[in-house]
């Protein structure tokens, strides 16, 4: 792969982040009105002069004192900086800091659950395909209509209700004081692991039964391909057909469908964590949009944004290694 193919790709990426932070700065500002008095009302038998000193005081402290095109400049300068703004929180606490604080907690989730579904699901699928027409390639078929009609959030709430309320295993909602109360220790990770048990054992079903069914349709397809005939024809065991040769060009639609998640790595489990009660970004965001608190959903759309279009340059650098045909195609 060559760089000028790179430095491409990166370039574009910045060009869509760039359209991706003028969208998140101005959308939420058409049906904002005046942050001032929307998010703080006037108090008590507090004057109408009071009023205006308090009005005036918010907007300084928010910068929206100034022409909304001055704004967005102060704004792209803080993103320079690191500086997603102040949240409308009590303590004007920095965007920054309250998205700090949840998001391992939800990659503790997301990216288990997607390491989980994708070798699980690749295994379970080549396995599949290589079993075509017997009792792991049914079951698997079968089990993709199931889960197609049983969403995350009801796989949720039966593992809540059994695997939680009924037996126990598991803890059915997340432990208040985990986040306060963790330390570095055996006991600290036990306790996380423990009560992330269940939203991760939900998140993951269905996604190791999709990159499952993808796996096996793709290595389904690649199998009827003239190079892998004539690598059976030369004798290489079905092992080594089946690994070296017809899976690796069977992932090219699974990257892009594993490329494709990472975008949800952060935001893709709100209902789990509401569901469990999980302290992570979803469970933050839907505060912040409980209370109107748009600098905190700005940072957050921003971030999701960010991370999804680095999903995608990563997504488009792999397939160009694993397919350079792409790579030579796009040249054209």
């Amino acid at each position: 792969m060559k760089p000028s193919y790179v430095i491409k790709r990166i370039l574009y990426t910045f060009f869509i982040f760039g359209i991706v932070v003028t969208l998140n700065f101005f959308i939420p500002r058409l049906g904002a009105g005046d942050p001032a008095e929307r998010f703080f009302p006037p108090q008590g038998g507090m004057s109408d002069i009071e009023f205006e000193i308090v009005k005036a005081n918010v907007r300084r402290l928010y910068g929206f004192d100034v022409s909304t095109g001055r704004q967005f400049l102060n704004y792209v300068q803080n993103l320079f900086r690191g500086n997603l703004g102040t949240s409308f929180q009590t303590g004007y606490p920095r965007v920054t800091d309250l998205i700090a604080d949840r998001l391992p907690w939800t990659l503790v989730l997301s990216v288990t659950t997607m390491l989980i579904s994708g070798v699980s699901g690749i295994m379970l699928g080549t396995f599949a395909a290589a079993k075509r027409g017997r009792r792991l390639d049914t079951g698997l078929l079968n089990a993709s209509t199931l889960s197609t009609a049983l969403p995350a959030f009801f796989i949720a709430l039966v593992l809540s209700l059994y695997l939680g309320f009924e037996w126990e295993i598991f803890p059915a909602y997340t432990d208040p004081n985990l986040v306060s109360d963790f330390t570095w220790s055996i006991q600290g990770i036990g306790s996380v692991m423990r009560n992330a048990a269940l939203p991760i054992i939900s998140m993951s079903i269905g996604g190791i039964i999709g990159y499952g069914v993808s796996t096996r349709n793709s290595v389904i397809s690649v199998s009827n391909e003239d190079f892998i005939l004539t690598a059976r024809a030369k004798g290489i065991s079905n092992t080594r057909v089946l690994f070296r040769h017809t899976l690796r060009n069977a992932l090219l639609p699974i990257v892009t469908s594993i490329g494709m998640s990472i975008s949800g790595l952060i935001g893709g489990a709100v209902v789990i964590e509401r569901i469990f009660n999980w302290n992570g970004m979803g469970t933050l965001f839907l505060n912040a949009n409980d209370n109107n608190d748009y600098p905190l959903m700005m940072g957050i759309m921003l971030l999701l944004s960010g991370v999804a279009l680095v999903g995608n340059l990563v997504t488009d650098l792999i397939y160009g290694v694993l397919d350079p045909r792409t790579v030579a195609e796009g040249r054209r």
